[in-house]
């Protein structure tokens, strides 16, 4: 039987596909990090040759020098941004010229030069940089430190700071908490493509109020001053500069329309600077266009929305990018619904794809057409896709395996290689060969349970989910995955609903499902798993039903799927229970309060209790400020439900989490308390809000086992 010890141990069960998959300067080789055998927590170099097929260790991570010192507190906040948990190299770059690799490991720059396989360690000994970048020639670096931003020379080695007054609440060139957490913008300088310019940010978090947060550890307490930007309270200052490498001029960008406007997206496209300016309400996004010649800053179009408009990276340069009067980029837009393609020429958005489905991704364009991911038939699979940029040619799908496909696409657009998984896949690595109308692909690298493969011992027991489709009150189309219990013991069995049912995710996938659930159904447990409304990866009215009220319509679809169970004759509708991990551990207390006659017991790990708690970006997003929407915050918050709970109840928190505060947790402990309501309740020392760590990823989910156990 799989127990929880082993799926956490090495070597890993499955290895699943390739992380971070890039193709090589030389176009022969495609690179990627996978874990190693003996740790599963570090991350090796490997590559494979496209003729031979064969995959080699390239660069062992135990082989490069380690930088010096703790990692700073804007690294480790970046790694818990990202969800970088694995040591050794978790992050690779070739430089755009070809000539060196960056792999920057334990905050030091190394560079090996490819012609002679010479590795050089760039940065100061006994320092920490972050954001470690090419410029776009290739010959230099860029990297913060100490709040800083500073350039060096690939081959001197030689050091220039463009900054200096970074420090304490300034940061120069690093993209702030609300970026990097709610808008997934990581970067916070842009290099032109001729690298005579960089643009960069400067942050002042000094404008927040400082609070105190508690991180308690097994041997300590310690008090944190955290400026932590509440909702409906004020941002950190965001300013945009551009500084002319040759000269030393510095320009000012002002792109604000109003002052508590976001910066959200920047990329260079020819010789001017794009810039997405999104208003704090979120129901407006603005791309413009500073030219540096001349200082003007031209408005170029705007999406709107009467909830809220969603970010994406698909602003995509197409044709000459470096001649003025041939600016054009792809776009994509939900102004008609679903996620669409735009090609923007002359003025105008002229449309490249129609009908249903959705563009998730822009990987590659020419002028002639453009290499997108997303969806045609179903949001359970996701395919490459040809797009002619004509307007007139439907989309020609490129993969043809089912399954889920993540792409990474060569430089003139002629390969791709995807990161492929199915419910019977584990993972796989398929070249796709695109040129003219042919479409060819073969497989790179697939993994097969063979009888020496690590999860062999318990290939027989494993049970292949089954996918279907629910309707919502609305009419709408739901996605749920099924995972029964293992054998045929007879008599009804009691299922666990893993939920996260909130914004911008998707649980239900036709790719290899983690193997939590194989735990629970060889105990006799079903895993019900639904992406009810105000998920990702649909359309705009599926999303939206959730606005300026959560945890309502999600509630009702996820009792929709439990309704669905009830009709199984396998299924125990009355030992039904429920877990979830932040907006899923919200969802688990929400489900047990308002649908008690469904949910017998539920494990509710970092949930948001109260959103007034939660930060300014992701929560007006959906609810509006506290002031403009007080009755949508309390009709959200767990606290207006309260008295409904009578199921069993554990809560399980970090001890350490700065982004779903432990106060989350706390006032929901004294809410209970104070109403003499039974619960279990187990706390995490010095965990964060992903709670990743092996011994703590243990010791939860053979708790989780036990509490099911004994409740349901």
């Amino acid at each position: 039987m799989l127990t929880v010890e082993r799926l956490f141990a090495d070597p890993p069960l499955i290895t699943g596909a390739p992380q971070q998959v890039q193709f090589a300067p030389d176009g022969e080789h495609v690179c990627y990090l996978r874990p190693a055998d003996d740790d599963r927590e570090r991350l090796d170099l490997w590559r494979a040759n496209l003729s031979s097929g064969r995959h080699e260790c390239w660069l062992d991570a135990r082989t490069l020098v380690k930088g010096g010192g703790q990692a700073s507190a804007a690294e480790q906040a970046e790694r818990e941004r990202r969800r970088q948990f694995a040591r050794g190299i978790t992050a690779y770059q070739f430089s755009p010229c070809g000539r060196y690799l960056l792999l920057p490991v334990d905050g030091a720059a190394h560079v090996l030069t490819l012609s002679n396989m010479g590795m050089r360690t760039l940065t100061p000994p006994e320092t920490r940089q972050t954001d470690m970048r090419f410029a776009a020639d290739g010959n230099s670096l860029c990297y913060v430190r100490g709040g800083n931003l500073l350039r060096c020379d690939v081959d001197s080695g030689q050091e220039q700071a463009l900054t200096t007054d970074g420090g304490g609440t300034v940061s120069y060139g690093l993209a702030d908490f609300i970026a990097q957490e709610e808008m997934h913008r990581f970067e916070g300088y842009w290099w032109s493509a001729d690298s005579q310019w960089l643009a960069f940010t400067r942050v002042d978090e000094g404008t927040i109020p400082e609070s105190l947060r508690y991180e308690m550890d097994a041997e300590r307490i310690s008090v944190i001053a955290q400026r932590y930007p509440y909702a409906g309270a004020v941002n950190a200052q965001v300013s945009l500069l551009a500084l002319h490498l040759a000269t030393g001029t510095r320009h000012q960008i002002d792109f604000r329309e109003a002052a508590d406007d976001y910066l959200a997206r920047v990329v260079w496209v020819g010789r001017r600077l794009v810039i997405q300016r999104q208003s704090r309400d979120q129901q407006r996004l603005d791309v413009l266009a500073w030219d540096p010649a001349t200082g003007e800053m031209d408005a170029l179009f705007s999406e709107t929305s009467p909830t809220w408009v969603n970010l994406h990276d698909n602003l995509v340069p197409v044709g000459n990018a470096t001649e003025p009067g041939v600016e054009q980029f792809l776009w994509t837009s939900e102004r008609d619904g679903p996620s669409h393609l735009y090609l923007w020429r002359d003025g105008t958005l002229r449309p490249l794809t129609r009908g249903g489905g959705r563009v998730e991704r822009v990987h590659w364009a020419d002028a002639r057409r453009a290499l997108i991911s997303g969806w045609q038939t179903s949001p359970t699979e996701q395919h490459l896709f040809e797009v002619r940029l004509d307007g007139q040619t439907p989309p020609r799908q490129l993969t043809d395996q089912a399954g889920w496909h993540e792409a990474v696409v060569n430089r003139d657009g002629t390969r791709a290689v995807c990161r492929m998984s199915s419910l019977t896949q584990p993972g796989a690595l398929v070249l796709v060969d695109s040129d003219g109308d042919a479409t060819a692909s073969r497989s790179l690298l697939a993994e097969t349970i063979t009888d020496d493969h690590p999860y062999h011992p318990y290939r027989s027991a494993h049970v292949t989910p089954t996918l279907g489709t629910l309707t919502a009150e609305d009419g709408q189309t739901l996605h749920y995955r099924l995972t029964p219990p293992a054998g045929s013991g007879g008599g009804r069995a009691p299922v666990v609903v893993f939920v996260y049912g909130g914004p911008g995710a998707q649980r239900v996938r036709n790719e290899w499902p983690a193997l939590l659930p194989q735990i629970f159904s060889q105990r006799g447990f079903g895993v019900f798993e639904l992406d009810n409304r105000g998920s990702a990866n649909r359309d705009r009215r599926f999303e939206s039903v959730l606005y300026r009220r959560m945890g309502d319509a999600e509630v009702r679809d996820q009792a929709v799927g439990v309704e669905h169970l009830r009709t199984l004759p396998w299924v125990d509708g009355n030992r039904i229970g429920i877990f979830g991990h932040s907006y899923g551990g919200y969802m688990t207390l929400m489900c047990l309060m308002q649908r008690p006659d469904l949910f017998r017991a539920g494990v509710a790990v970092a949930p948001v209790t109260d959103w007034s708690l939660y930060d300014t970006h992701y929560t007006e997003r959906f609810l509006g400020t506290p002031a403009d929407n007080p009755d949508g915050y309390r009709a959200s918050s767990v606290f207006q439900h309260i008295d409904g709970l009578s199921g069993r109840l554990l809560l399980m928190h970090g001890m350490a989490d700065d982004n779903v505060l432990f106060t989350h947790s706390t006032r929901l402990i004294q809410a209970l308390q104070a109403r003499c309501r039974p619960f279990e309740l187990m706390v995490y020392p010095g965990a964060k809000h992903a709670l990743h760590e092996r011994h703590v990823s243990v010791h939860r989910f053979n708790l989780m086992l036990d509490f099911f156990a004994r409740n349901l």
